[in-house]
């Protein structure tokens, strides 16, 4: 049970309610999602008509305090239809620099000077 609360004791990033704008490439293009939620390990995307789990998608992230778009590729890993509907996205290819940017950008949101410097 991905959405069961022992679910999400397991996660080893922190994770933040920070809403940023998403490019997603998937099976049927290109779309924009707007997030609920983001981690260094994934995000989760609010979505009218969420994709199916194990859809590879493409993706950039628009964070704030970053001038340049993140990229990564992931993996549907759950899908939620109730309110808030939408579905979460694993990280599964993405660079170092990449994500230390997202757990910089995490960290500061939750009040939390965090080891790296400012991108």
């Amino acid at each position: 049970m991905v959405g069961s609360k022992a679910g999400r004791e397991r996660r080893i990033h922190a994770r933040a309610p920070i809403g940023v704008i998403v490019r997603l490439e998937g099976p049927d293009g290109a779309r924009h999602y707007y997030s609920k939620n983001l981690s260094a390990g994934g995000v989760f995307l609010l979505a009218e008509e969420p994709l199916a789990e194990e859809t590879l998608v493409e993706m950039e992230l628009f964070l704030p305090l970053v001038s340049t778009p993140v990229r990564a590729k992931g993996e549907v890993v759950w899908q939620q239809r109730q309110e808030p509907s939408g579905f979460a996205v694993k990280f599964h290819d993405i660079g170092e620099g990449s994500q230390k940017l997202i757990r910089w950008v995490v960290d500061r949101y939750l009040g939390r000077p965090g080891e790296e410097r400012e991108p």
